[in-house]
């Protein structure tokens, strides 16, 4: 029976860690940046850690940003499969043993970090993600999924998240232009855009002269 790490990388492939409130000393002493996070706002499609099936999250949740298009943990070294930071890795990598998942799932959904733990007063972007966070809330995907899939409501759903779409990116784009934010940046402080969260849904967008448009390529 395994007892130990094999150092195989496996964990690490799936996905970095999700924040707690003991790794802020991390972000304070440079060991981790903002650069280096992503924002998973409320209402987001996750894996539960318990059970393993995609639910929303009701909170929050900061995690390590992936690499080369998925959610392998950035500071897996991809030759060696072992950790850049293992000496200052986060909470959840520390209790983490992956034939007994018991310290990881305690402490799940407590003493998470937010944003505006993160942020500092003196952030120029503070009061714009404010306004963001009230303006651009998630619709609830769970929702969206269901209206998809039901013939009769899948072009007023449709024609309600080309609404949302179009308004998430005017403001991102106006952020990013603003703030010369480079994109790592913007996934801390305005997580992912909502287009990109209805991919997985069944949803593509395509952008044209004219603006952009929504279509439905699920089952």
């Amino acid at each position: 029976m395994k007892n130990e790490c094999q150092q195989c990388g496996t964990c690490c492939e799936k996905g970095g860690p999700t924040l707690h409130d003991q790794d802020l000393t991390l972000i304070r002493n440079g060991f981790l940046g903002i650069d280096d996070l992503v924002t998973i706002r409320a209402g987001e499609i996750v894996l539960q850690p318990d059970t393993g099936k995609p639910e929303s999250t009701d909170v929050e949740l900061i995690k390590i940003q992936g690499r080369a298009g998925d959610w392998c943990c950035r500071f897996l070294h991809p030759a060696e499969r072992t950790c850049t930071i293992y000496e200052q890795r986060p909470l959840a990598c520390r209790l983490l043993q992956c034939w007994n998942p018991d310290d990881v799932l305690a402490i799940s959904g407590k003493n998470l970090l937010s944003r505006f733990d993160i942020i500092e007063d003196s952030d120029p972007l503070l009061s714009l993600l404010k306004l963001y966070d009230q303006q651009f809330a998630l619709p609830d995907l769970m929702e969206v999924i269901t209206g998809l899939q039901s013939e009769s409501q899948r072009q007023s759903t449709l024609s309600q998240l080309h609404s949302m779409v179009e308004k998430d990116l005017l403001f991102r784009s106006l952020a990013v232009e603003r703030f010369a934010l480079p994109v790592a940046r913007e996934l801390f402080y305005f997580g992912r855009p909502l287009f990109h969260l209805l991919i997985p849904l069944g949803v593509s967008m395509t952008e044209a002269p004219d603006g952009i448009s929504l279509h439905y390529d699920g089952k």
